[in-house]
């Protein structure tokens, strides 16, 4: 008689814990480092060229990630830039007003996201609840619509990690 009450005991324990580790493993826990948000693999195979680890700008802050083109110097190495920002600047971002500045929705990436086109190239900032991230793909010989595909890329890669 007292074996059924214990082996339904033991199964409801079972089911319990097997039911908080399957909640512990699905738990995300968002990235801090900006050379943590995207991997030089992923950004190798976005720019479609062999990338050099990301360094930190300065070297000893994690708000600020850079990626070069492996063996290119100057200005015609491939560069993409990320950093966290707050939400009060991306807000800023998101409702500028300047002529020369061009506001671009980007549909799908994070809770909120969008390209900003000026003079001197594009940038796509996204935010992923409480958090956001500046970057851009520097190439001077790409047009920007082809820029804006390969942040796109990337911004998803990034969203998924924030």
């Amino acid at each position: 008689m007292h074996r059924k009450p214990m082996f339904v005991l033991l199964a409801g324990v079972v089911l319990f814990l097997s039911g908080c580790h399957s909640q512990a493993a699905s738990v995300v826990v968002p990235v801090s480092d900006a050379c943590s948000v995207l991997t030089p693999a992923e950004v190798s195979a976005v720019i479609a060229a062999p990338i050099d680890a990301g360094k930190h700008i300065p070297a000893s802050s994690t708000v600020m990630c850079s990626w070069s083109e492996s063996g290119a110097t100057g200005e015609t190495a491939v560069k993409v830039v990320l950093n966290f920002t707050s939400l009060a600047s991306f807000q800023r971002e998101k409702t500028a007003t300047t002529p020369n500045i061009i506001l671009t929705p980007a549909i799908g990436i994070g809770d909120e996201a969008f390209y900003v086109t000026t003079e001197f190239g594009t940038s796509l900032y996204v935010r992923k609840g409480n958090t956001a991230i500046a970057f851009g793909v520097h190439d001077k010989s790409l047009p920007t619509d082809q820029l804006m595909a390969k942040e796109k890329a990337l911004g998803l890669k990034a969203a998924a990690r924030l």
